[in-house]
């Protein structure tokens, strides 16, 4: 039986084009057996965009999906043809401007890279088991190597990309090429033999490095040989395989992995600018540590030299003052002795002579011998002030040597923060603080102006 239902409320129940499609969406969606299924079927119509992403069809049979892979150039670096047999792993969902349902992909295998994969995961674990992966086994690479040998075949892009930069950021490397195809079956043991004939160079670091490509292109890499080989080797092997995506055996058992060929050579070569700054920095340092060390030995013989020196004038001047009081002493002894040994014989003779002769002749020869000792006692003060000249003139030079002598006259010692003495106009920088050491303290200034007269300029 038809129930009939009336024009109008056919019209008001009816659905729009877009709310049919939103349901049917909203249904899909919905679903978990039609989230994250795998779909296998054989690509055609494949349409890849300037934005990186991938549309193409998947088709059996009996049947075909439209399917979706965004940002695949970003993850592939091999593109996908028409005629490829596939297995994808994605989400079913409507794309709404067209009505169709379709796969959005997130992943996709080729035909053969599934078992190729499992392959993979085996030796993988094995090796991990046995501890070639681990992290403490593996040596660091040189800070500053002089000398890289590369593995890699002499026609791959990649051996180009490592040499430009290498160029760029490290042009005083010596690199050394062993050439070894790298792809193919009969890789594997070509790629050993040249990572043996590296060792022998003893170079400091080797790099084993290709682009990008499929599984299959890469398969090599994931050989157990090469990844004992790699593990046995005394020097540091670091691997630049593929794309920053891809991982191979020889990866994980190298002692580092970089993403990709050019980040491999930027690794081991420090950037050449960055060693010039280095280098002056260190030499700046080590000048100046040579300057301080040279300014507390000037500091140190100066006042060596100083000490050296007023000892030597206060013992001249010691000498000096033990001769002239030695030669006073002398002379007044001898004047005594003079002057006694003529009172005795003036006693003598006065005894034998009259009293009026006595006094002429002693009047005389008193007066004889106020002469003799007014010209001796003469010569003695003339000795006397030329001894205190002597005196006065070593103690003078004593004065002027004396750092605090100087200070006391008004002068004063000027020091930099750094403890260096400053001597001349052009050793002070406008806007630095600054030491005055005078004689009873040490005034803390800073430079405001520097006015240089025409001597030191």
């Amino acid at each position: 039986m038809v129930t009939l239902v009336p024009a109008d409320k056919q019209q008001e129940s009816a659905l729009t084009v877009s709310e049919l499609t939103a349901a049917v969406r909203g249904a899909i969606e919905g679903e978990p057996s039609l989230q994250g299924v795998w779909v296998r079927g054989e690509t055609s119509n494949v349409r890849p965009t300037p934005t990186g992403h991938l549309f193409f069809t998947v088709k059996d049979e009996g049947a075909q999906l439209s399917c979706v892979f965004f940002s695949y150039s970003r993850q592939r670096a091999k593109p996908l043809e028409d005629g490829v047999e596939v297995l994808l792993f994605g989400d079913v969902t409507v794309y709404e401007q067209r009505g169709q349902y379709q796969l959005v992909v997130r992943d996709l295998i080729l035909r053969g890279e599934g078992e190729l994969a499992a392959r993979f995961e085996k030796l993988k674990r094995k090796l991990a088991n046995e501890g070639l992966f681990d992290e403490a086994r593996k040596k660091s690479l040189p800070s500053m190597p002089l000398c890289v040998s590369i593995v890699t075949s002499p026609q791959a892009a990649a051996l180009q990309d490592v040499l430009k930069v290498l160029r760029r950021r490290a042009p005083y490397l010596h690199v050394h090429l062993f050439p070894t195809p790298v792809q193919g079956a009969d890789a594997a043991p070509k790629i050993i033999a040249a990572l043996k004939r590296a060792a022998r160079a003893k170079c400091d670091v080797i790099m084993l490095v290709r682009g990008g490509g499929s599984l299959e292109d890469l398969w090599c890499f994931n050989d157990e040989a090469l990844a004992r080989q790699i593990a046995a080797m005394k020097i540091p092997v670091i691997t630049g395989i593929g794309h920053e995506i891809d991982f191979t055996i020889a990866d994980f058992t190298a002692d580092m992995r970089a993403p990709t060929p050019s980040a491999a050579a930027e690794l081991i070569a420090p950037e050449i600018a960055h060693l010039r700054a280095q280098v002056s920095a260190a030499g700046n340092a080590l000048s100046a540590s040579v300057m301080r060390r040279i300014t507390a030995l000037e500091r140190n013989l100066s006042s060596l030299r100083g000490d050296r020196l007023a000892v030597s004038a206060q013992r001249a001047v010691s000498n000096a003052e033990a001769n002239v009081t030695g030669a006073y002493s002398q002379l007044r002894a001898g004047a005594r002795l003079w002057l006694e040994r003529r009172s005795a014989m003036l006693a003598l003779a006065q005894a034998r002579t009259s009293p009026k002769q006595v006094r002429r002749e002693v009047e005389e020869r008193m007066r004889g011998l106020d002469d003799r000792a007014g010209a001796m006692v003469a010569a003695a003060l003339r000795l006397l002030a030329a001894g205190e000249g002597k005196l006065n003139l070593a103690s003078a030079k004593l004065s002027a040597i004396d750092p605090k002598g100087a200070l006391k006259r008004g002068y004063a010692l000027i020091w930099s923060e750094d403890g260096k003495l400053i001597s001349r106009a052009a050793q002070a920088t406008q806007g630095e603080n600054i030491a005055a050491q005078l004689a009873d303290g040490v005034i803390h200034s800073t430079v405001e102006r520097i006015d240089k007269t025409e001597e030191t300029q």
